[in-house]
């Protein structure tokens, strides 16, 4: 009955906790209590959520007096996380990566310190906020949650929101710099230097070194190389254009290769191969260089001795060959010198092929004449069988030999028009090719150009043509623009 007991209800100041007690002057008197008065009590109170009913339950049944009980929890609510921005690139700054190639090697000169990128990219992209949720009271009020606030991509240098606005894109091939609060894509490395500090270069973009290139340090850009010094023993690849304000020492390692052009002040002991043209200031001494476009050494006094040089269009100088020269000098134009020693090597492969064949074609002979007597015996006519089928691999490799062979033998003659010129002397010991021909000179010429007519090589007296005229007025036009510029 009421006057029996009290009911007495505490909430917490958060209201996420209500504890209820039953008082009664006495426990061993205590009258019974029903759960319906105990929720009705609570119900008068607000309490009407996260009610605990078995604990409800236990009070009424057990008859537990003056001891507050835990009777209803309510839900906590959560806040919301903010929005934040994943980098795709380290923000720590250059850092050394040794990496391990295919063979399991590595290479202590590739420190990996540039971090490449191509256009398109992504450099960032934003992560949603995750939403809150929200809390309930014991006296059913809805606490609310706050919501996660929205990152915000990093202002960029050459470099893009995407459509959507989620993303940081890359608008071109470089590496990515970051400087604690913008992102930059650069297009140009420039180093003052290539040595243990800086490791090999591997870059997507253009090159500048404005210092020396340690000798065994390589180069390999996306697009131009630009070196203010004479190189050593290095390696040099550019997918645009090579320029070397000096030259080339290059002890028979040193290389360089450009997809477009090369100019270089001169080439000594080192390979150069360009797609374009390449254009020397002094000289060409003990190297090979090979270019599609024209090789001019465009100095009055410029010189090619001991070297092979070849390009499909032209090649100009002033002197070829040295006198008393104990290297050869080689002018080829209309194919790759490889190319020439490849079908040598073809040719030699074919010669030793048929050698084995008459060895075995005798072998098979003496066979077939036992036959004709008399039954092989089992060995004999496992090696009939060897034999025979060992003759028709042989003749199989001299088909695939002899017809890539042939394929160089075209690709050579697909070059009909082409000219070495020679403005000053051409000095003996001095080769030049034209296709498949050859033309050797034994006594000194002068003023003297070599072309190619009705599939012979002949000689004409030196006029400036106009490839050669119009390289040499280009590079004359920038070097006075260089000139002007500085002044």
């Amino acid at each position: 009955m009421a006057e029996d007991y009290t009911i007495e209800i505490d909430i917490s100041a958060d209201e996420l906790l209500a504890k209820l007690k039953v008082v009664a002057p006495s426990e061993e008197d205590a009258p019974a209590v029903s759960i319906s008065d105990l929720t009705e009590a609570l119900k008068k109170s607000g309490v009407t959520y996260g009610l605990k009913k078995d604990v409800l339950e236990k009070i009424a049944t057990g008859k537990i007096f003056n001891k507050w009980a835990e009777v209803a929890i309510g839900d906590k609510h959560t806040e919301g996380k903010d929005g934040s921005t994943k980098f795709h690139f380290s923000t720590e700054g250059p850092k050394v990566k040794i990496k391990e190639d295919s063979s399991g090697k590595i290479n202590i000169r590739d420190l990996n310190l540039i971090e490449n990128v191509k256009s398109g990219d992504i450099l960032c992209e934003l992560i949603p906020p995750k939403p809150g949720k929200s809390g309930m009271t014991v006296q059913e009020k809805v606490i609310p949650s706050k919501e996660g606030e929205k990152a915000k991509l990093p202002p960029g240098k050459n470099a893009t929101p995407s459509e959507d606005g989620t993303k940081l894109l890359a608008d071109t091939d470089g590496m990515v710099v970051w400087d604690g609060s913008n992102v930059a894509v650069e297009p140009i490395f420039v180093t003052d230097k290539v040595d243990a500090s800086v490791g090999n270069i591997r870059f997507n973009g253009s090159v500048v070194v404005n210092g020396e290139v340690g000798d065994g340090f390589e180069i390999h850009a996306s697009e131009d190389v630009n070196i203010a010094v004479t190189l050593g023993m290095v390696t040099i690849e550019a997918g645009g254009d090579v320029n070397v304000a000096g030259g080339i020492f290059g002890h028979n390692i040193g290389k360089i290769t450009a997809d477009n052009n090369v100019k270089i002040k001169f080439i000594q002991d080192a390979k150069v191969q360009a797609k374009g043209h390449i254009i020397v200031e002094d000289y060409i001494l003990n190297s090979e260089v090979i270019a599609s476009g024209p090789v001019v050494v465009k100095g009055p006094s410029g010189w090619i001795s001991g070297s092979t040089v070849a390009s499909e269009t032209l090649i100009y100088t002033n002197t070829a060959g040295t006198h008393n020269s104990l290297a050869d000098t080689n002018l080829i134009i209309g194919h790759d010198p490889n190319a020439l020693m490849e079908l040598e090597r073809l040719y030699e492969a074919i010669e030793n092929k048929i050698k084995d064949f008459l060895k075995l074609k005798a072998s098979l002979i003496k066979l077939r004449t036992i036959k004709a007597r008399t039954e092989l015996n089992f060995q004999q006519e496992k090696l009939y069988t060897k034999i025979l089928s060992a003759i028709e691999t042989i003749r199989l490799q001299i088909t695939e030999t002899d017809s890539s062979a042939n394929k160089i033998i075209n690709m050579a003659k697909q070059t009909l028009a082409g000219y070495v010129f020679i403005e000053g002397t051409a000095y003996e010991g001095t080769t030049i090719k034209i296709t498949t021909n050859t033309k050797e000179i034994f006594s000194p010429k002068q003023n003297i150009q070599f072309s190619l007519s009705k599939e012979e090589i002949i000689e004409e007296k030196f006029s400036l043509h106009p490839d050669v005229k119009a390289l040499l007025e280009t590079e004359e036009t920038e070097e006075t623009e260089k000139i002007e510029e500085t002044d």
